[in-house]
């Protein structure tokens, strides 16, 4: 029953450690933009001498020192590492120009003595850089055409109308093709509607992850029998960013046009209460900032688009919430949200010691584990025959012990001697 009981609890404990094990091995998930340079992260605990080598699907890519081998072709001269942050425990790869080839799993082995592995899944988009929307007369009779190109995956088109046209009498047909780098060519064409005295049509582009949404109007308005057309582009993006107490952030806002006049506004929303904490307008020069010693914007660079928030000192409680950057000119606008989380230096300890423990190999917690049931199971093993051969030592004892001795009477007095001396010869009686 305790022998029992014991490789019960044995099992459960092995189990309990097999899931502790796996849970510290998971992939690292990382997402690069096509023909711009990406970094995969592997870190280590340094101690010199290490052997760094990389791999994509068992496929050597790169490796410090050069080996023999030679890496795969498809990354020869589009891979490196930093030989001074190698000596801090960062291996991080640098990989070149990334193409949608690149995708896939990477494998970071880390060789001093033992050998360390960490995982990289790497995924390569092709973000949306623009969408235009014309009418063509191309098919026969006149279209409203929505188009972008050089987009991966691909996106998804939809159409509506304003003032709203019921869904069965749009009438559309989208085209979505890969050219030899495997990028998308999108050609979405509704058929146009009846002249009205004024209809705009709207086309709304979404990337497959969400995070970039392209809305693109064209106005029709009839005017003493002339129609004039009107446009409208509007581009809208989400990103996240977590950071530590602390720190220095940079929000991105970056408008996909060239603009010349235009007025610039960052908003900060937290418990749904929003306030405008800076302002620019690029015709006056004129700039309102209301965190004026926390957050702010580099002139040149306002001016030539890039409208980039400044956070200095982050704090947990003060700036955790959604940051919208909104750029605003003559028939185009830009919305660019940013929702900032921000972490405790003790949340981040825990962070960096988890990350750590989760950078060991699997098997040395497997090893541990099977080293210590060994042990437990050999000193339950003894006890079982240690007790059996001390019930068996005893018993046998007990029945020589009964057998070698006997009890005789002799002429009234009681005598208890081993058996031989006890014993009398028969012989000797009946002479």
């Amino acid at each position: 029953m305790k022998t029992s009981a014991a490789q019960v609890w044995t099992c459960v404990l092995f189990v309990w450690f097999l899931k502790k094990a796996d849970g510290k091995t998971q992939d690292v998930h990382v997402t690069c933009q096509y023909s711009e340079d990406c970094v995969l992260p592997c870190s280590f605990t340094p101690s010199g001498g290490e052997e760094i080598r990389w791999f994509r699907r068992d496929a050597l890519i790169y490796s410090h020192p050069q080996g023999t081998n030679r890496p795969d072709e498809l990354f020869i001269g589009r891979t490196s590492i930093s030989a001074h942050k190698l000596s801090l425990g960062n291996a991080s790869l640098i990989l070149q120009r990334c193409v949608l080839k690149d995708r896939g799993r990477y494998r970071c082995e880390v060789t001093k003595g033992g050998k360390m592995d960490s995982f990289v899944v790497l995924k390569v988009e092709a973000p949306i850089r623009s969408v235009n929307l014309k009418i063509t007369r191309l098919s026969g009779f006149e279209e409203v055409k929505c188009s972008t190109c050089d987009v991966y995956p691909a996106p998804h088109v939809f159409w509506s109308t304003d003032p709203p046209t019921p869904v069965e009498e749009l009438k559309y047909t989208t085209r979505k093709m890969a050219d030899k780098h495997g990028l998308y060519v999108i050609d979405s064409r509704l058929k146009r509607l009846g002249q009205r005295s004024k209809l705009t049509y709207i086309c709304i582009v979404n990337s497959s992850s969400a995070a970039q949404t392209w809305t693109t109007s064209l106005t029709e308005t009839v005017h003493n029998n002339v129609t004039l057309i009107s446009m409208l582009y509007a581009f809208s993006t989400w990103t996240e960013i977590n950071s530590a107490e602390g720190q220095d952030i940079t929000i991105p806002c970056r408008s996909p046009w060239n603009l010349q006049n235009f007025t610039l506004t960052w908003s900060f929303t937290t418990a749904n209460m929003s306030t405008i904490i800076y302002t620019y307008d690029s015709k006056t020069q004129e700039i309102s900032n209301r965190w004026n010693g926390t957050a702010w914007l580099e002139p040149q660079s306002v001016q030539e688009g890039d409208g980039s928030l400044r956070l200095c000192s982050i704090q947990n409680l003060e700036h955790i919430g959604v940051y919208t950057c909104n750029v605003s000119a003559v028939q185009k606008n830009y919305v660019a949200q940013t929702r900032v989380n921000v972490t405790s230096p003790r949340d981040s300890e825990n962070e960096n010691l988890r990350m750590h423990t989760a950078s060991r190999p699997w098997w040395i917690p497997v090893a541990v584990v099977l080293t210590l049931m060994i042990i437990f199971a050999a000193i339950i093993v003894g006890i079982v025959k240690l007790q059996n051969k001390c019930s068996k030592t005893k018993t046998e004892g007990t029945a020589r012990y009964s057998k070698e001795v006997k009890v005789t009477v002799d002429k009234g007095e009681e005598t208890m001697e081993e058996g031989r001396r006890l014993t009398s010869d028969p012989s000797k009686e009946h002479t």
